[in-house]
């Protein structure tokens, strides 16, 4: 990431001046693609424009647009990316993929490997064979396919589309999809459902704590005052050994009920 923002050249149009926060959450969305790559994936690239308004091409609007050297986007379609995690849509993903699918051969058709790898080349090729159909039925038959349909307007559209899918749906794209979310994780040599299973676990013992923390100290404080009211230190020990317990569970339970945390916890 540090080399990345040392060797490319952010620029705004529309802002008055390029900010850090942009610089920062370009750069780490991008890299999150050559984490094992290496840099090199994107030696090609000179230069990040940033828009204020949507850019427009042809007539038509656009988040985005990518080549070798070069990655335009609307600034509020990249925070909506970042901030919707789940949603299919990241146009920095997207964009950078682009950026990915150039760097071999300058030519952006979905197969990022090396103009040399003749037999990956080959693999990249069966397999955007066999599933552009797919994508193309689910359209016609308006059914739910995990790439959006996006994917079929080119073929250098389906790389960066999956990508998406890869990052953002990575489990769904796994179990309907086999086939192209293992090329993807050979590719990137990342394996986003793993990431999904670890931040599961995370959040259940999250749960843990937050549900079962303050139970178990009502519990603790219950068990001394009851201990202390029947050895007699505590004045009034009759009062205390009956009614201090007997609040602290009270509200104990009113916590759970009520404050208790609920749901997913992000």
């Amino acid at each position: 990431m540090h080399i990345f923002l040392r060797k490319v050249t952010f620029e705004v149009d529309g802002f008055s001046e390029v900010t850090e926060e942009m610089r920062i959450c370009v750069a780490a969305e991008a890299c999150i693609l050559i984490l094992n790559l290496g840099y090199d994936s994107y030696s090609q690239l000179r230069r990040v424009i940033i828009s204020k308004d949507v850019l427009k091409r042809d007539g038509k609007e656009w988040a985005g647009w990518a080549g070798r050297h070069e990655v335009t986007m609307h600034w509020d379609a990249c925070l909506d990316g970042m901030y919707w995690g789940s949603d299919n849509h990241n146009v920095i993903l997207h964009e950078f993929a682009h950026v990915l699918d150039q760097a071999d051969d300058a030519e952006a058709q979905s197969i990022p490997v090396a103009v040399d790898s003749i037999a990956d080349r080959r693999k990249w090729k069966e397999v955007i064979a066999r599933e552009y159909p797919k994508i193309k039925a689910a359209q016609v038959y308006s059914l739910v396919h995990t790439i959006d349909k996006y994917a079929l307007t080119s073929n250098a559209e389906f790389f960066s589309c999956a990508t998406e899918s890869f990052f953002e749906r990575s489990r769904e794209l796994q179990i309907q999809h086999s086939e192209i979310y293992e090329l993807f994780k050979d590719y990137y040599g990342l394996d986003p459902v793993q990431w999904e299973k670890a931040k599961s676990r995370r959040d259940s013992q999250l749960t843990f704590i937050k549900t079962f923390g303050p139970l178990t100290f009502v519990a603790l404080v219950t068990g001394v005052v009851f201990l202390l009211g029947m050895s007699g230190i505590i004045p009034m020990a009759g009062i205390f050994c009956g009614f201090v317990p007997f609040a602290f569970l009270i509200l104990g339970i009113v916590y759970w009920y009520l404050l208790g945390p609920k749901g997913d916890l992000r």
